[in-house]
């Protein structure tokens, strides 16, 4: 049981252990309501890098501590992440600790409101593309078992009864969500909670699960093989090998694939359909949170490096390939970049160690062309 214990955090990498600070583990938020406070400004660091996107500029970056957001519901409104402490706390090594569930916060009124309360963990929500319904998770640790809520009546369904490793899913369309399961096989769960079986793996090792235009990205096994299942014809197809990420643009035309170069050497690269690399946008030790742009024409992502001008936010043009650090201390990111449907704004989430616990901070990020 140990050795498939290993196995499965080394499947999910770096999300994995991201995301454990949302599902009472070590990384566990400090625990204020976040409702009612006022966003305020932080400074960043001159960006001094010599690779930058001249066209491009830093508005403000507001951040909102305690709490973990995640996505935008609209213009004005984001999912977040954190405690309910109108919910009974369980003690965990001598601390008792309330369960985390998904809020709609507005950030002009500065409050926010239950999306669904439970009292387990609830985390990884994606909002479907218009806007109807959302895809969580019920979390135990790294893995837990999927849900799809109506946004409207506030009533939840689940996507079948399997469990599945939480962040490895996405819509297929207004109507279906994809995961994986324990065993690795592509799942396919309709609103209603029925499910069908897409693609056995034949490896529980399933990662970043990805939709554009009807066509599923995942990556599995060890040698980091990006697949790709068109819901279509019910083909699959083998990309190309050493991928560690896969993010396809939004009109389905380009793929963003970070891919391990080295054991402790990672590239953003953009490639075709059909993973010949058109661009290289960046490279580092580790690179997170990546993320196009509503128009496609950019894309966010964090690196780690041990130069501060190479690592942190940045976000690159991605016809042009031209680079602009945001800020050196965004280096860790809890989720993906965040852009709001305008693509002025981008949404990110820290853990930070404070007086001894872990918290989120939340930073909305305003830029300008």
């Amino acid at each position: 049981m140990m050795n498939w214990t290993k196995a499965a955090f080394g499947a999910l990498g770096a999300v994995a252990l991201l995301t454990t600070a949302a599902c009472g583990s070590t990384a566990e938020p400090g625990g204020s309501e976040a409702g009612g406070k006022t966003a305020t400004d932080i400074t960043v660091k001159d960006n001094t890098n010599t690779s930058v996107y001249q066209s491009l500029k830093l508005e403000k970056i507001d951040k909102l501590p305690n709490m973990r957001g995640i996505t935008w519901l609209s213009k004005g409104s984001v999912v977040t992440d954190k405690e309910n402490t109108s919910m009974k706390p369980v003690s965990v090594e001598g601390e008792e600790r309330y369960p985390h569930n998904l809020y709609k916060y507005d950030l002009a009124k500065g409050t926010d409101t239950a999306l669904k309360e439970s009292e387990v963990n609830l985390g990884a929500p994606h909002v479907s593309p218009d806007g109807q319904h959302l895809f969580y998770w019920e979390t135990e640790e790294t893995t837990g078992w999927p849900f799809i809520l109506n946004l409207q009546s506030g009533e939840a369904v689940a996507a079948g009864k399997e469990d599945g490793f939480i962040q490895v899913g996405a819509w297929l369309d207004n109507e279906h969500v994809v995961f994986s399961n324990m065993k690795g096989d592509l799942i396919s769960a309709a609103l209603d909670g029925t499910t069908k079986v897409l693609v056995e793996t034949g490896t529980f090792n399933v990662k970043s699960i990805k939709v554009a235009n009807s066509v599923v990205y995942y990556i599995t096994g060890e040698d980091g093989q990006l697949n790709a299942y068109d819901a279509k014809t019910g083909e699959v197809r083998q990309v190309l090998k050493s991928a560690e990420w896969v993010i396809p643009s939004n009109d389905g035309t380009r793929l963003a694939i970070v891919k391990k170069t080295a054991d402790t050497k990672r590239a953003l690269v953009l490639t075709d359909l059909e993973g010949n690399e058109k661009a290289t946008l960046a490279r580092g030790t580790q690179i997170f949170g990546t993320s196009w742009s509503g128009d496609d024409s950019k894309i966010a992502y964090t690196i780690n490096s041990d130069n501060d001008n190479e690592k942190g936010l940045f976000v690159s043009n991605t016809e042009s390939a031209e680079q602009f650090q945001i800020s050196a201390d965004m280096d860790n990111v809890s989720d993906p970049v965040a852009w709001s449907p305008e693509g002025d704004k981008m949404l990110l989430s820290q853990s930070v160690m404070e007086n001894e616990k872990y918290h989120f901070v939340t930073s909305i990020i305003t830029i300008s062309e």
